[in-house]
């Protein structure tokens, strides 16, 4: 077995065996450190927001949810009946 057979071999295995696995691990760890990273970040924000402005802090989170999915206002519309013509009898 030549050195270029022999490298070609060793390239095969590493790029077939091992480097998915060691990309598949590290999908992993990343994905452990952003769920980590994420709950500091909710408790850093917990611990600045004083207790008061609570309540309106999630009032405007939801104001800017229903923007965002289209909704105008918050305000509902009122549906007029139809009105019925002739004397209330029908055939």
């Amino acid at each position: 077995m030549s050195l270029r057979d022999s490298l070609q071999l060793t390239f095969r295995r590493l790029s077939g065996e091992l480097l998915p696995e060691a990309l598949e691990n590290a999908g992993h760890r990343i994905a452990s450190l952003r769920k980590r990273l994420d709950h500091l970040n909710c408790s850093l924000a917990e611990r600045a927001l004083p207790a008061d402005r609570k309540s309106r802090v999630n009032e405007l989170s939801l104001d800017h949810k229903a923007r965002k999915a289209g909704q105008k206002a918050t305000r509902l519309k009122s549906v007029k009946a139809a009105k019925k013509t002739g004397s209330g009898k029908q055939a």
